[in-house]
């Protein structure tokens, strides 16, 4: 023995060329118990073996391996206390079966660090490539998402140059989405070039004072665009680069042109079945040049009928020549309508053609005709027949080439029948006749009568009013409207003066409709059940001011005055400490 080793031992250990690895040893009988052992038995926890016993009892990690068949055997990185790892070399000579231990502890520390850093970055990459699969999952599904809601992705650097942009927008580009990368979006996308201004304008602007901004392009295929775009600040980014979300709303312009288109007629608006009849009627009318009869209520938009007939005839380009019979004195009648000669009556300085003259090569709108004197009823009925006038003062007729409009708010039969119209006149003018609705018989229009005066409204006053609430649009579907749209309109101007937000709400309408009781049992009724009353009431409500009452009444000063002479309205009639302006 060597120190203590047995001389095969130090044979062998000389042969592994061992450096500072603790060696020990074991030798075991051939019926398995312990002969001898020495060295760091301490070090491998074997230095109290019992020789009593088979060495595979003991040391769990030799079971079955001992007695050897005279073939040596390696068994490296053996674990054989908690934190203590051995080669094992394992051979036979005459004496017996020896183990030799040599320590690998620092080995096995370094291997199982390799392998735990080995396990940490298979884990790494099995993390990475689900965290990178679930990003194009999630790529795919926002792609899915905006193709699927029509908008249109651009992603634009600090030079305005496109850096990506979604499938939703291939259908803006020649080539699509491979032709736009790198190129500036101002070069790529279709836009009209005023359109393309306004979108400059916009991306200087903070984020927080854009807005979206609706505009049109035109393809190199020819097709037109409708567009909506939002232009948003990158999040990703602190730099220059937006995010344009481009949507594509033509199909809804269309519509609504389409809607437009039905609703509305040479200023005219309405999608009732009433208006959608009176809008076909106008048109067969304007066709032909016959004489024409529109009667109506007050307010119910006579005159626009007769704009939109001459508007729509072959007489379009001449004038049209728009009389308020009601307006016309007594006195001088005749002499507007006809015309006079030069010293014909005291004020005639000169000669002088009338409104019939006027209207030569075109129209010449009679409004308010049931308001005209009975003598010179019978000068219009000439101007019918005979297509000429003759002027005051004058022996020889003119003729003249003028369609002739009438419109009344009266009952003309009624006025023949009470003497005041001619029956032959009456014939005359209603070769073709209109009837126009009141506004409480075609009560489905209001909205869109409102929505259209709402903008009227904004564009008078300078204020940004966009809707009306639900309860005010309410009390106007309830109110009876005796002024007809002529008062929905006065109406929407006054709560546009008085509302202070960016919509009408209920306070904001005139006291007679915010006080109006509901329409359900008063579907085709006035408000009030007598004109005279109606006429009081607005009186007393403007403290005798007729020109606020005839607006309130949504009636014009002469017709309110007319009125109020057939009513036998007298200033005394009127509550204490209202007198008339």
């Amino acid at each position: 023995m060597n120190n203590g080793i047995p001389n095969s031992v130090c044979e062998r250990l000389d042969a592994l060329c061992v450096e500072n690895r603790r060696p020990a040893y074991l030798c075991v009988e051939p019926d398995g118990k312990v002969l001898d052992h020495g060295g760091d038995c301490d070090r491998y926890g074997f230095s109290d073996l019992d020789r009593s016993q088979p060495i595979g009892t003991q040391l769990d990690y030799l079971e079955g391996l001992l007695p050897l068949d005279g073939t040596p055997l390696e068994l490296p990185l053996i674990q054989v206390m908690p934190d203590i790892y051995a080669d094992l070399h394992l051979f036979t000579d005459q004496a017996g079966d020896w183990v030799l231990f040599l320590d690998s502890t620092q080995h096995a520390r370094r291997i199982h660090e390799v392998q735990q850093q080995s396990n940490e970055l298979s884990l790494l990459r099995r993390e990475q490539t689900e965290m990178l699969e679930l990003i194009r999952r999630n790529h795919d599904d926002m792609l899915a998402i905006l193709n699927q809601l029509n908008v249109a992705t651009v992603v634009v650097n600090a030079e305005a140059r496109i850096e990506f942009l979604s499938e939703s927008g291939n259908p803006l580009l020649p080539k699509g989405e491979k032709t736009a990368i790198g190129k500036r979006w101002d070069e790529m996308l279709p836009i009209l070039d005023e359109d393309k201004s306004r979108i400059h304008e916009l991306i200087a602007r903070p984020e927080n004072k854009r807005e979206r901004i609706s505009v049109r392009a035109l393809t190199a295929m020819g097709r037109h665009y409708a567009l909506d775009i939002d232009v948003k600040d990158d999040p990703r980014d602190e730099g220059d680069r937006r995010i344009f979300y481009i949507y594509d709303v033509t199909e809804v312009c269309d519509l609504r042109q389409l809607l437009h288109e039905k609703s509305e007629f040479e200023d005219m608006i309405g999608r009732s079945d009433v208006m959608a009849h009176s809008f076909q009627l106008i048109r067969d009318i304007a066709k032909v040049d016959a004489t024409t009869l529109i009667e109506g209520e007050t307010g119910t938009g006579k005159e626009l009928v007769a704009r939109a007939i001459h508007n729509s005839g072959p007489r379009k380009d001449g004038p049209l020549i728009i009389v308020n019979s009601a307006g016309l004195s007594d006195s001088l009648i005749n002499s507007q309508l006809f015309g006079h000669k030069k010293g014909a009556f005291t004020d005639a300085s000169s000669d002088q053609k009338g409104f019939f003259e006027a209207a030569e090569g075109g129209t010449i709108f009679l409004d308010e005709i049931g308001d005209i004197p009975m003598h010179t009823q019978t000068r219009i009925l000439r101007a019918l027949e005979q297509k000429e006038v003759m002027r005051i003062g004058e022996t020889e007729a003119r003729t003249v080439d003028a369609r002739i409009i009438a419109a009344t708010n009266k009952d003309l039969d009624e006025e023949v029948q009470n003497g005041n119209f001619r029956l032959d006149l009456l014939y005359r003018l209603k070769i073709a006749r209109i009837h126009l609705p009141a506004l409480r018989e075609r009560c489905e229009d209001i909205p869109l009568l409102v929505d259209a005066f709402i903008g009227q409204a904004r564009a008078a006053t300078g204020k940004k009013i966009s809707d009306i609430n639900q309860d005010a649009m309410q009390m106007l579907l309830d109110y009876s409207w005796p002024g007809n749209v002529r008062e929905l309109k006065n109406a929407i101007s006054f709560a546009a003066i008085h509302c202070k937000g960016p919509g009408i709400n209920a306070k904001d309408l005139p006291p007679e409709i915010t006080g109006a009781p509901a329409r359900h049992s008063l579907r085709r009724e006035y408000e009030i059940d007598t004109e005279k009353e109606r006429i009081m009431n607005a009186l007393e409500a403007c403290d005798g001011n007729r020109g606020e009452a005839a607006k309130m009444l949504g009636i014009g000063r002469a017709t309110l005055y007319r009125r109020m002479k057939a009513c036998m309205i007298r200033p005394s009639d009127l509550p204490k400490g209202v007198s008339l302006d």
